[in-house]
């Protein structure tokens, strides 16, 4: 894309302006112009407007919250165990077998230190 300088801008509008000029209006052409208005059929073109429908916030919250649900449904069974590969599945098997519950804080704090693995 071409810079401008706006110092030239200016000086070619302003050259280009110093050509033009006023158009001439003939004589009696604003009379025939509100004759032309006036004579005219004026139609009322109202439209009326429908108001919305209400929109609850909490409507948007609905299926966000039967997602979680069924996600933590979805994750409490063992039946998708077969759509993910043994690396996640591995990992997660691995950590139910150690006797303490894990609170994923381990996981957070590795994952805040940049161990990805």
């Amino acid at each position: 894309m071409e810079k401008f300088d706006s110092n030239q801008m200016d000086a070619a509008l302003d050259k280009l302006l110093k050509h033009a000029t006023d158009p001439a209006i003939p004589e009696g052409a604003e009379a025939r112009l509100m004759a032309a208005i006036r004579g005219m059929e004026q139609q009322p073109n109202v439209v009326k407007f429908q108001p919305r429908p209400k929109f609850h916030r909490w409507a948007v919250g609905i299926p966000l919250a039967a997602s979680l649900a069924l996600g933590i449904y979805l994750g409490s069974k063992d039946t998708f165990d077969a759509y993910f590969p043994d690396s996640i599945i591995g990992g997660t098997t691995a950590d139910l077998s150690d006797s303490a519950p894990s609170t994923g804080l381990d996981d957070a704090e590795s994952y805040a230190e940049g161990d990805l693995t």
